[in-house]
C-alpha cells in the first residue's frame, strides 16, 4: 500500500435504501458518494431496481474504514443490502473511479453543473459551470452543494462581494461569479482545494473574480491556516458541517456586513436547529430553511 492509495468500499442495494446510504457515506467518504442504477447482473438478468451506492476512504485511514464496513454489515443482516466490498485503488485511479457517474446536473433554474469530460450544449438561459473537482470535495452531485446553488440564484446581486468557506473544487465560489458577483474570495484549509479551485476557476473564465487561498474563520482546527481577516461581505457560504458552523457562528457574524446575508449547509436535517439557534444567538435572523433528502441549509440576514 502506498501513499496517497484509496479504498473504495461499495454496497447493492433497492432504490429506497439508496438515498440514506450515500448520505451515510458521505458524512465520512472523500468527495462525497457515488451512486449507479444497475441494469443487469453478469448473466443479463434485470436488475433496475438495485442500485450500487459507493464511497472512497484514504488507504491508510484504517480507523474511518473499519467504522464504515461494521456500520454495512450490520445493515446488510436484514437482506435489504449486501455485505460491503472494498478494493484498493491506486492514488492516481481515485478520481477516475467515479467519473462516469458524475452526469451533467441542473440546479435550480439556471445553473448547470458540467464535468469537463462530458459534452453539453448549453441553451441561452443556462449558466454553465464546467468542473474538473479532482482530489477536491463538492461536484454538485451531493444534496448540500445543490442546496447552496439553488439559495445562491436567488441571493447573488451584481458586484456583490462574496466570502465562500471551505471552497472544495469551488463551485460555488465559481456559480456566485457566473451569477454575477463582482468579487469572490473563496477559502479553505487543503491546500489541493486551493489548487482546484484556482484552476476551475480560470477553467469557467472567472479567475480575475475569484480568488483562492489558504485560509479559515476558526484556526482551532487549523492552526497553520490563515485566518480570515477581511469583513463586510455581502454573502458569506459556508457548506461544512452543523458542528463547525456552530462553532464559528460568531466568526460568521463578523464577516458579513449589516444587511449582508448567509448561507450555511452540510447540516443533517435533525440538526439544522441547533444551527439555527447558534445563529440566532449570534443576533443572525433566520430567514428560510432549504431540504434535500435529510440535509438542510439554512439562510440569514445580519440585521
Amino acid at each position: 500500500m502506498a501513499m496517497g492509495d484509496w479504498v473504495e468500499i461499495s454496497v447493492v442495494c433497492d432504490s429506497a435504501a439508496a438515498d440514506d446510504l450515500a448520505a451515510y457515506l458521505s458524512r465520512y467518504c472523500a468527495g462525497g458518494a457515488a451512486v449507479e442504477q444497475l441494469r443487469t447482473d453478469p448473466n443479463g438478468r434485470d436488475l433496475e431496481a438495485r442500485w450500487r451506492v459507493k464511497g472512497f476512504v484514504p488507504a491508510d485511514d484504517e480507523a474511518t474504514q473499519q467504522k464504515i464496513e461494521i456500520a454495512l454489515l450490520l445493515l446488510s443482516r436484514d437482506g435489504s443490502i449486501s455485505e460491503p466490498l472494498t478494493r484498493l485503488l491506486q492514488h492516481r485511479d481515485w478520481a477516475e473511479a467515479w467519473k462516469e457517474h458524475f452526469p451533467v446536473l441542473r440546479m435550480g433554474q439556471r445553473l448547470v453543473v458540467a464535468p469537463t469530460w462530458r459534452e453539453h450544449r448549453a441553451a441561452t438561459d443556462e449558466v454553465v459551470i464546467r468542473l474538473d473537482p479532482g482530489m477536491a470535495f463538492g461536484t454538485g452531485l451531493h444534496a448540500t452543494t445543490r442546496l447552496c446553488m439553488v439559495a445562491l440564484e436567488g441571493l447573488v446581486q451584481p458586484g456583490d462581494r462574496v466570502l465562500d468557506v471551505g471552497t472544495g473544487s469551488g463551485i460555488l465560489a465559481i456559480a456566485a461569479a457566473r451569477l454575477g458577483a463582482g468579487a469572490v474570495s473563496a477559502v479553505d484549509v487543503d491546500p489541493i482545494c486551493v489548487q482546484v479551485t484556482a484552476e476551475n476557476a480560470a477553467l469557467n473564465g472567472v479567475a480575475d473574480r475569484v480568488s483562492a487561498a489558504l485560509g479559515t474563520l476558526d484556526t482551532g482546527g487549523a492552526p497553520r491556516v490563515p485566518l480570515v481577516q477581511e469583513t463586510g461581505y455581502d454573502l458569506v457560504l459556508a457548506n461544512i458541517l452543523a458542528e463547525v458552523i456552530i462553532d464559528m457562528a460568531h466568526d460568521l457574524l463578523r464577516v458579513v456586513r449589516s444587511g449582508g446575508r448567509l448561507v450555511v449547509s452540510g447540516i443533517l436535517a435533525e440538526k439544522a436547529a441547533d444551527v439555527a439557534d447558534a445563529l440566532a444567538h449570534e443576533g443572525l435572523h433566520l430567514d428560510e430553511q432549504l431540504l434535500d433528502n435529510g440535509w438542510a441549509a439554512l439562510i440569514a440576514t445580519r440585521p
